[in-house]
């Protein structure tokens, strides 16, 4: 809207109106008390609506912008403020670059010290799992001869067993009821 008041503004202030006239009705007492609920119900859909259409929406992704021909050419070459040196010990062509480039022999060669290197971390941690699991079992036959010692009966054992079960036992006054 490009002048006056916003159409949302105004439908509501209609709404209002319409909501004064109503009120002073002779209405059914239930409708009048729930009127303003419904006028409210109603306010708010037909504000909705009416936002809705003024707002633009958009939907799907921002379209990226569309490359210029200077971009798609050769970048314009600009004046640094320094001169770039010349790289030392550059090749000069591409016989110095090939006596450069690694041979099949010495290829071979790295290729076999990667999987010596491999297979030996794969015994490494397999050693480290053995050891791991030797220490667990050994852990494990601890624990149950320390469990076996403390199980056995002794006199001092029972002396103390019969002591916990008065202790924890009923009172003696209500054991026969």
């Amino acid at each position: 809207m490009k002048g006056g008041f916003p159409l949302p503004l105004l439908a509501f202030l209609a709404l209002i109106f319409l909501f004064q006239i109503l009120s002073s009705l002779d209405l059914d007492p239930d409708l009048q008390e729930d009127l303003p609920f419904f006028l409210m119900v109603g306010a708010f859909i037909l504000f909705r609506a009416l936002s809705s259409q003024t707002e633009k929406k958009r939907r799907g992704p921002v379209p990226a912008p569309v490359p210029t021909q200077e971009t798609k050419a050769e970048p314009i070459k600009r004046e640094l403020g320094f001169k770039i040196p010349t790289l030392r010990n550059a090749p000069k062509d591409v016989q110095a670059q090939a006596e450069d480039q690694i041979t099949d022999d010495e290829l071979d060669a790295l290729r076999r010290d990667s999987y010596e290197r491999h297979l030996a971390e794969i015994q490494a941690r397999e050693e480290k799992l053995e050891q791991e699991r030797l220490r667990r079992e050994h852990q494990d036959r601890e624990t149950q001869t320390a469990r076996r010692e403390t199980s056995r009966f002794s006199p001092g054992t029972l002396q103390n067993a019969v002591i916990w079960s008065e202790i924890m036992a009923p009172p003696k006054a209500l054991r026969r009821r």
